[in-house]
């Protein structure tokens, strides 16, 4: 196995592709091409930062856990677990004959080994924080056993995500990193921004709740190729070069009302889209103005028009199908379409047609959410806000959030941004003081955020729903679309059995191909 190889041998691969039908080699062997935008940063689990990225890893390396669609959390590398009646330590059982790609073992002491290097601060995981306050870690038999400076009630969920990967130490055994896990499909090659090769696993034994396939993955070869353009990418589908691709928001569209293909939307995503405030700006410092411009939010619209039908509409402040999120519970503490009674609120306030509300609408660049933002202009117009919009790309935008968020005094704004996870953990990460970009709020918030973490179960699910009550009866947030963002996926009919799974993650153990 070659981690990187010369662009020769992979232009002699993918001439032999396209020699054969779409799907099966002259061999036999059965293919899958994949188009999408970029490449992966990185194929360290562990250093890995980009969705992209992630979304590769996932397929190489298992996690501790999985994450069936309702949120529950089911086993993994660990067969069982459990957790001392303080909530400061875990025993993960090590599921019996597991092997790595390169045939050693992975055990206890290859799980504690991984674990070590994903919190050694010289890893420099992006993703430390979410791991948690563990303080060690020991191996007794084929158990894990994990320590925890307090009781981490977000820990098992954030086992389940494709940012806790479990790396066999054969990777990192040398000075250069080779990625061998226990996933469903071995890394053949990767020259980078070109393509990635991929081939089964024939030792793999599924126990995710979201793949019915109990073994090796159907497809023998899996090929993920680096397309940037999305007029090229589309060409490649309908031509037959590519099986799976990233469309654009209006060629998905298009390719919804087309038999010869098939669309897919990250519904398991945990992504959430919000409106949000500068609410220590006179007057979205009260709560009533804050409403009333939720009020005005036409969400159907933005899911059936700017998302072409292919988004749901939100109630709550943490996406659907994570732990402890009710929809119906979220929607009588949030606020209902109801333009009327937003402008009577407003002009009780003293903003007329004549003297309307003048706010920023600061927004960012992205497919789907440019329209969504022109009809928000019009939602506020109807209630006497006048909103001047403000686009900037998305690095630049967050930034200058971070200085907007900060201020007391100047023009109010009205915001829109996203968010993902598998857990509501996330809520932690945007309203505990300072908050995302600054966006954080009280002492009382702080407190019920720090209190749900060193919770579990019912007891942790009510003090959630406390916070989700909190933000929408006082307006902070207001729930707008899941998935928030434009993570879609298109392939030929023939193509049977994808799916798109938590924090986009992409599933191929279930996929077949049509002769």
């Amino acid at each position: 196995m070659s981690y990187q190889s010369s662009h020769k041998r992979l232009r002699l691969l993918a001439a032999a592709a396209m020699a054969t039908l779409a799907g099966v080699s002259s061999a036999g062997a059965v293919e899958l091409t994949v188009a999408r935008s970029v490449d992966a940063d990185s194929l360290d689990a562990h250093k890995a930062s980009t969705t992209q990225s992630l979304q590769i890893t996932n397929l190489i390396f298992d996690t501790l856990l999985s994450m069936d669609k309702d949120g529950s959390v089911h086993p993994g590398l660990a067969s069982e677990w459990s957790m001392a009646d303080d909530g400061k330590s875990y025993a993960f059982t090590i599921r019996d004959g597991i092997k790595c790609h390169d045939g050693s073992a992975f055990d206890a002491a290859a799980a504690k080994a991984s674990l070590d290097r994903a919190l050694d601060p010289a890893t420099v995981n992006p993703n430390l924080s979410a791991w948690g306050p563990i303080t060690g870690s020991t191996v007794e038999g084929n158990v894990l056993k994990v320590s925890l400076s307090e009781p981490y009630g977000p820990f098992t969920s954030f086992l389940t995500s494709i940012q806790a990967a479990f790396i066999c130490p054969s990777s990192f055994a040398e000075a250069t990193f080779k990625p061998i896990g226990t996933g469903p499909f071995k890394l053949v090659e990767w020259t980078r921004n070109d393509s990635i090769q991929l081939e089964a696993n024939a030792d793999y034994q599924n126990v995710n709740p979201l793949i019915e396939n109990p073994g090796k993955p159907h497809i023998d070869k899996l090929t993920f190729r680096v397309i940037p353009e999305a007029v090229a990418r589309m060409a490649a589908l309908r031509s037959g070069e590519a099986d799976l691709v990233e469309p654009s928001l209006e060629e998905a569209t298009d390719l919804k009302s087309d038999s010869n293909f098939k669309v897919y939307a990250a519904e398991l995503s945990g992504q959430q889209m919000l409106a949000a405030f500068t609410w220590k700006i006179k007057p979205l410092d009260k709560p009533e103005i804050r409403k009333a411009i939720g009020m005005a939010l036409n969400r159907d619209a933005y899911a059936s028009i700017a998302f072409e039908g292919l988004v749901e509409t939100a109630d709550c402040p943490v996406a659907p199908n994570l732990f402890s999120t009710d929809e119906a519970l979220c929607k009588t503490w949030g606020v209902t379409y109801d333009p009327a009674g937003a402008k009577a609120i407003m002009e009780a306030a003293g903003y007329t047609q004549d003297n309307p509300l003048k706010v920023k609408l600061l927004v960012h660049k992205l497919p789907g959410w440019d329209q969504m933002h022109q009809i928000m202009q019009q939602d506020l117009a109807a209630i006497n806000v006048n909103a001047e919009i403000e686009t900037r790309e998305v690095a630049a935008f967050f930034d200058d959030m971070t200085k907007v968020n900060a201020r007391t005094d100047g023009e109010p704004a009205v915001w829109t941004m996203g968010m993902s996870g598998v857990d509501p953990d996330y809520l932690y990460f945007l309203w505990k003081r300072p908050g995302f970009v600054n966006m954080g709020l009280n002492a009382e918030v702080d407190a019920m955020l720090e209190e749900q973490r060193k919770l579990s179960g019912d007891a942790r699910a009510a003090k959630i729903h406390e916070i989700e009550k909190y933000l929408m009866e006082n307006a902070y947030a207001v729930p707008l679309l899941s998935p928030g963002w434009g993570w879609l996926m298109a392939s030929h009919a023939k193509v049977d059995g994808f799916k798109m799974g938590f924090m986009v993650s992409l599933l191929f153990n279930d996929v077949t191909v049509a002769e």
